[in-house]
C-alpha cells in the first residue's frame, strides 16, 4: 500500500486528513498510533473505498484505487477489519453463513449463475466455523446473537479466507476479553507470515509495540 498526500473531510465537512503519506510493504505490520478522532477512521475508509478524498493518491500493488468502489479494492486483495463490528463489519440480522459469503456471493463456487448455491455456502461457513473456532450453535444463527469475540472471528474468517494481499485492521481487539485478544492478534500475525501487508490502527500503544514492525 502507498498513500500519498491524502486530504479528506469527516462527516461534518471538516478536515480529517491533511497531507497524509505512508506505505506498507509485503510481509510487515505497520502500526498507526494516536488518540481517537484524529482521522484514523477516515483514513481507513478512504483506503477501502468507503469515503471519497479531496486530493491525494491511494495505490494498492502499484494500481491507483483512489475514489474507486470498494469492490475494486477487494479484487486487488484488500481485506478490512472495521472499528464498528456490529454495523459495518457485519449485517446483524443475517446468519453467519450470509455474513461470511459477503465477498464471495457473486463468484463461483458460492454463486451458481445469478443465484447463491446455499449448499456450498453452508459448507463453506461450517468450514470457517471450525477453522476459526467460532462458538455458535449453528451457522444459521444471526450474527447479532454472538459475543464480541465470536463476532470478530466471523469478520476475520471472512476477510482472511480470501487470502488478502493487504489488510487494514481498525481497533481489532477493542472490547474483547484477554483470550479473544490473543486469538485476534495471532490471526493478524499469521497474515504477516503469509506475506500480506497489514496496516494496524489502534489506540492501544502496547498492542502496536508488540505487533508492529514500524509505527507511524
Amino acid at each position: 500500500l502507498e498513500v500519498k498526500d491524502l486530504h479528506a473531510e469527516n462527516d461534518k465537512g471538516l478536515p480529517a486528513l491533511q497531507g497524509v503519506s505512508l506505505n506498507v510493504r509485503r510481509g510487515e505490520i505497520v502500526g498507526l498510533a494516536g488518540v481517537a478522532g484524529n482521522g484514523q477512521r477516515e483514513l481507513s475508509q478512504v483506503i477501502t473505498g468507503l469515503r471519497k478524498c479531496i486530493r491525494g493518491d491511494v495505490l494498492l500493488q502499484g494500481e491507483a484505487i483512489t475514489n474507486r468502489s470498494a469492490r475494486v479494492g477487494i479484487r486487488k486483495g484488500l481485506a478490512y477489519i472495521p472499528e464498528d463490528r456490529h454495523h459495518v463489519g457485519t449485517a446483524p440480522n443475517l446468519s453467519i453463513t450470509d455474513n461470511v459469503i459477503m465477498k464471495r456471493y457473486h463468484t463461483e463456487p458460492i454463486a451458481r449463475g445469478w443465484m447463491v448455491d446455499m449448499v456450498t455456502a453452508t459448507k463453506f461457513a461450517k468450514g470457517l466455523k471450525q477453522e476459526y473456532d467460532i462458538i455458535v450453535p449453528s451457522v444459521e444463527t444471526p450474527a447479532r446473537l454472538l459475543s464480541g469475540g465470536n463476532l470478530q472471528r466471523v469478520i476475520l474468517a471472512r476477510e482472511i479466507s480470501g487470502q488478502p494481499a493487504f489488510m487494514v485492521a481498525v481497533q481489532p481487539t477493542r472490547g474483547l476479553d484477554v483470550g479473544a485478544i490473543e486469538g485476534v492478534q495471532r490471526l493478524i500475525l499469521s497474515q504477516r507470515e503469509a506475506g500480506a501487508a497489514v496496516l494496524l490502527i489502534s489506540e492501544e500503544l502496547e498492542e502496536l509495540l508488540t505487533l508492529s514492525d514500524r509505527i507511524y
